[in-house]
């Protein structure tokens, strides 16, 4: 098997574990809720889109365990998913505000 193919394999694994096991505790923005991405994500994340909105799909630990329950998957609008955005960047969207 070839890296390509062990990457799809394991991706294809941690979706299947997002989807038949709860959401980890300690983890903030649960699964298909709506955030908001920061305008300024710091220099090192310069190449990240900042300032739009997003649903979240999972977390580090959610989809490949470790613990780590800060770090986001997300879904932007328009874009589509990316990996992965720090929890103290995004903020939860009222769903009434959502359209402003």
């Amino acid at each position: 098997m070839n890296r390509r193919e062990a990457a799809r394999r394991m991706y294809n694994a941690a979706l299947a574990k997002v989807a038949s096991m709860p959401e980890p505790k300690g983890q903030k923005f649960p699964n298909r809720s709506r955030v908001r991405i920061a305008d300024d994500l710091g220099s090192a994340m310069s190449h990240f889109q900042g300032g739009v909105n997003a649903t979240v799909k999972y977390t580090y630990d959610h989809a490949y365990g470790g613990g780590d329950v800060k770090s986001y998957c997300l879904d932007i609008d328009g874009y589509g998913e990316v990996s992965w955005y720090r929890e103290h960047q995004l903020t939860a969207i009222i769903p009434e505000a959502e359209g402003d």
